[in-house]
């Protein structure tokens, strides 16, 4: 008989078949997995990307904030370090440019724009080039009633390049949007132009290989005889200590069942007369439609010989009831 995951099928299953040999279906095995790796893309693109963003535009509301004078934390901790970079180049900005003395003011600000730490900034080039378009247009000067539009000039180049950085960050996501679902792909599945994104997406994103690599595995297990297939302990390369909670689940869930789930794979060894068929490796989802539908409707159902009717009838098949069901109708 063939079920999916579900352990209270395969009780029910146990109950009435003692003897039955079961084979977990396919389709929901290979669902089972493909469902824990979209959890675990969704939470590594909240955890560097979504949350890196909203780092960004916190420190966009920070340093207006401060510019017009209002109350702002005194604390603000980041986990990005480019983020923190740039909070630590906007400080010294305003450090050197709260100075009175507007020879001060040039001598700090051209000394700290040539410093190793500025250069090591990731807009370090883009700023420079903003900053000198303030000082070439020659609308603005460094003299005692240009200073201010000077200085609000200079903090609205610095945050025009942290809006860069986070277009830039935005344009990743939404790749990784895009090369998430290549790499769950089968690759019996894939046209060639699939395989041409995929190729360019994972120079971009190169830690995905792995990820990749193991599902393709996973994939060509199904294709292989009984004698050439491999344990499916190697999906447990899909996992880290922080891997979402469904994809562990799942990982042990395929190894636990493994046997259960290739079993399709010895049936003609089983069983010469039986002829290999779709059916023997997957549920027939049209038949689990129904049931559901039944499910949520229980219309005329009060009695058990209700219930065996409109089953068997909408099934086009006799059905079994567990005593287990027998039970709770009483």
């Amino acid at each position: 008989m063939t079920i999916d995951f579900s352990t209270r099928i395969e009780a029910g299953v146990n109950a009435v078949f003692p003897d039955i040999i079961v084979q977990k279906c396919v389709f929901h095995a290979i669902q089972l997995l493909i469902r824990g790796l979209i959890k675990e893309f969704t939470k590594i693109k909240k955890d560097y990307l979504l949350d890196h963003i909203e780092e960004w535009r916190e420190l966009r509301r920070y340093a207006l904030s401060l510019e017009k004078g209002k109350k702002t934390p005194k604390t603000l901790e980041f986990k990005f370090e480019d983020v923190k970079q740039a909070r630590q180049i906007y400080v010294k900005l305003r450090r050197i440019l709260s100075n009175d003395d507007l020879v001060q003011v040039k001598h700090n600000l051209r000394s700290f724009l040539s410093t190793p730490q500025f250069a090591k900034w990731e807009g370090a080039r883009e700023f420079l080039s903003k900053y000198d378009d303030i000082l070439r247009s020659g609308k603005f000067k460094f003299s005692p009633k240009g200073l201010k539009y000077v200085v609000s000039k200079i903090y609205k180049a610095w945050r025009a390049v942290i809006r860069e950085l986070r277009k830039n960050l935005e344009k990743t996501k939404s790749h990784f949007n895009d090369i998430k679902y290549l790499v769950l792909m089968n690759p019996i599945n894939m046209e060639p132009y699939h395989s041409k994104e995929l190729r360019k997406y994972l120079k971009e994103f190169p830690w995905l290989r792995r990820y990749r690599r193991i599902l393709v595995k996973f994939y060509y297990q199904f294709r292989l005889p009984s004698e050439k297939r491999t344990s499916l302990n190697f999906l447990s390369g899909l996992l880290t200590e922080n891997s979402h909670s469904w994809l562990k689940s799942a990982v042990q869930t395929l190894i636990d069942n493994e046997e259960c789930v290739f079993r399709f794979q010895r049936v003609p060894e089983l069983f010469p007369k039986v002829k290999a068929c779709k059916s023997i490796k997957v549920v027939n989802e049209s038949c689990n439609k129904i049931v559901n539908q039944l499910y949520h409707t229980q219309c005329g159902m009060r009695t058990i010989k209700n219930i065996r009717m409109r089953i068997s009838n909408r099934l086009i098949c006799p059905i079994f009831i567990s005593p287990s069901l027998l039970e709770k109708i009483k």
